[in-house]
């Protein structure tokens, strides 16, 4: 049993999909009370595990888990007056609402900032956009493939130069901005505690993108420009290379100065380091296709644990690029807690745990997702409707 940092807090969600509710999930793991409205249908994401190989069954829907896992979950149409009367009442006890509804849609169902911190002055508000709340793009639609990977610099960048933009994966961008938004929360209830007085807290998927880019973006106005190839990478030893078994490996050697001699000699090439053309890193950018050909070369002709052996034994930054299958494999993984174990019909399959972790607290007990609508009476009788009340709003539509 874990000891539980945020207990007390309440958290209400009116979110899709990823990155609100990435944010909303670490409240939980770390003890908040979070409730999870769904729109009469249920979170779209309850929906997509087709399109990664993932089973579309409700009994066992790890993407929407993951996202879930130790949330309740009520299902209400909003758009009816019983819906948005139990929605002010949740919120009338809740210390934190996220959303990631565009402005407009929270101005016409009148749950905006500006409107609701009228009535719940220490509210603190937040929410996912996919641009920002300001400029051209504020009310334009943003998923991370969008806002964040292709606008934000990642798609149009980071591949071969040559080839295609790199495949974009699910939720690269929006844990990244959950666990912004996460901390960006936090901040302004402690303010809250302290004054009484809420706040908006906002955080865009392209501007998550561009702080995350932001080294690379700002060398841009110096005159670096990508996508490159390989061995166009300036520093070669942060470049990748393949060894004589196929394995593709990842060199990270930024302070190239003081390791170009201890490397060269790893590699039995000491030579390189007196080279006038290597021995620097302001020498060897100037031309560094030609040093990334030589390590390519003497990499080739060992094996993944030849190299293993000799840069570890070297104290050099050096990794195998992994696969997922791999990762979810890797023992370092699971003996630092990386995943937690979810029991499905399937069998058990290995759940993310967010990556904050904590000494004294310990590691976060795990509940599943809500099933749809599977908390809707339990939250209902607690703010006020008897069982009758909770029948008759289901059959005309307003709850599920």
């Amino acid at each position: 049993m874990s000891l539980k940092l945020l207990e007390g807090v309440k958290v209400l969600e009116l979110a899709t999909f990823i990155a609100a509710p990435a944010a909303t999930r670490a409240m939980a793991d770390w003890g908040a009370q979070v409730i999870k409205i769904e729109s009469i249908g249920g979170d779209p994401i309850r929906y997509v595990g087709p399109g990664n190989k993932m089973p579309l069954d409700q009994d066992e829907s790890l993407a929407f888990d993951f996202e879930n896992a130790n949330k309740q979950g009520i299902a209400l149409n909003l758009k009816s007056p019983k819906g948005m009367e139990i929605f002010m009442k949740l919120l009338d006890e809740a210390d934190i609402f996220v959303t990631n509804l565009r402005t407009q849609a929270l101005v016409k169902l009148g749950i905006d900032y500006e409107t609701l911190s009228k009535k719940k002055p220490e509210l603190v508000f937040g929410q996912v956009l996919g641009y920002g709340a300001k400029g051209p793009l504020k009310d334009k639609p943003g998923f991370d493939f969008t806002a964040f990977a292709a606008r934000g610099g990642y798609s149009g960048t980071l591949y071969e130069k040559g080839t295609s933009p790199v495949n974009i994966v699910p939720g690269f961008g929006d844990h990244a901005c959950g666990m912004y938004l996460g901390n960006g929360l936090l901040a302004a209830y402690i303010h809250a505690l302290r004054t009484g007085k809420g706040e908006k807290v906002t955080v865009s998927l392209y501007h998550a993108a561009v702080y995350g880019l932001a080294i690379m973006i700002h060398s841009a106005q110096y005159g670096n420009k990508y996508p490159i190839s390989r061995e166009d990478m300036l520093n070669p030893l942060q470049s990748t290379f393949i060894t004589k078994d196929g394995v593709w490996v990842q060199l990270a050697l930024p302070d190239y100065n003081r390791t170009i001699g201890k490397f060269s000699e790893v590699i039995g090439q000491p030579e390189l380091a007196k080279d006038e053309r290597f021995d620097t890193l302001a020498h060897v950018s100037q031309n560094p296709q030609e040093l990334n050909r030589i390590i390519f070369a003497a990499i080739k002709e060992k094996t993944l644990e030849e190299c293993t052996k000799m840069f570890d034994e070297a104290d050099l930054c050096f990794e195998i690029c992994q696969t997922w299958d791999q990762v979810v494999e890797d023992p370092q993984a699971w003996e630092s807690d990386i995943f937690a174990k979810l029991d499905y019909p399937s069998g058990p399959k290995a759940m993310t745990r967010t990556p904050v972790m904590f000494e004294n607290a310990g590691l976060p007990d795990y509940k599943k997702g809500p099933t749809y609508g599977g908390n809707t009476n339990e939250i209902l009788s607690s703010i006020g409707f008897t069982a009758e009340e909770i029948e008759d709003m289901r059959g005309k539509g307003e709850i599920q």
